[in-house]
């Protein structure tokens, strides 16, 4: 399958700070015009406890356009590309835009670099059974030239996410790289890491259906269509495949009459 490379700009070291300490600058201007009765350090602590993820990731999460300064928190932001509100999304340090790419409403894109905070939720008797270890990660998504990807698109990587050119993403659409893992049985699974994930590379010019799910290890050709709320389990779907999950059948009749 050709491999599709991208040229991106070096991070710089600004972002390698959390989101909060982008919050802290314009709150220290805030004190600036309100005096020192104006406590920074609270507000900022309060903000910690509500977002528990900012300590150690950034969050993007607005219902207003993209700024140029959130463009620059990207990996790459491409040429003409654009997110359209409301939007998540997670470690956009970790994502790249292709040029031209647009992305519809309500997407959830999560390249997910450090979850450790969640172990101060788990009950201490079995706390010791979990390695923060497990809960930090080394993901990567990237999407290529000119992709259109529809409404409520859900991205969740652990590994690497990769959408060659022109691909075409209909609504509700769902691809991880990962899953919850779930081995503990007194743990909810919330609470439990994100498993490795293992990629998932979509090739150029591909379409998939509204309602269709993308799995860990699934490696699609270029010029593929998967069908409308397809299940794709992983493994290798060669170039020009159509790929369709089973048709509705009856499963009964609530009665015999015919009419």
């Amino acid at each position: 399958m050709h491999e599709l490379r991208f040229i991106t700009k070096e991070e710089p070291e600004l972002y390698r700070c959390t989101a909060h300490s982008r919050q802290r600058v314009s709150l220290a201007a805030r004190h600036d015009e309100y005096g020192p009765a104006f406590d920074i350090s609270k507000i900022v602590g309060s903000m910690s406890a509500q977002f528990p993820i900012k300590k150690a990731d950034i969050l993007l999460e607005k219902d207003t356009a993209l700024t140029d300064e959130d463009k620059s928190l990207f990996a790459y932001f491409g040429v003409n590309a654009k997110i359209l509100p409301p939007f998540r999304i997670l470690n956009p340090q970790n994502i790249v835009i292709g040029d031209y790419t647009a992305i519809r409403e309500g997407c959830h894109i999560n390249a997910f670099a450090d979850l450790s905070f969640l172990i101060n939720y788990i009950d201490v008797r079995y706390r010791g059974d979990f390695d923060a270890a497990d809960y930090v990660y080394e993901s990567r998504i990237e999407i290529g030239r000119e992709n259109q990807i529809g409404r409520f698109a859900f991205m969740s990587c652990t590994s690497s996410i990769v959408l060659e050119n022109n691909v075409l993403i209909s609504e509700r659409v769902y691809i991880g790289d990962n899953n919850h893992s779930f081995s503990h049985p007194d743990v909810p699974i919330m609470q439990q890491p994100n498993g490795r994930g293992r990629p998932i590379a979509i090739g150029a010019g591909s379409w998939i259906g509204a309602g269709a799910a993308v799995l860990p290890g699934t490696r699609v050709g270029r010029n593929c269509v998967i069908g409308a709320n397809s299940v794709c389990r992983g493994g290798e779907y060669p170039s020009h495949s159509v790929i369709g999950p089973e048709s509705a059948k009856i499963l009964y009749r609530r009665f015999e009459k015919n009419d």
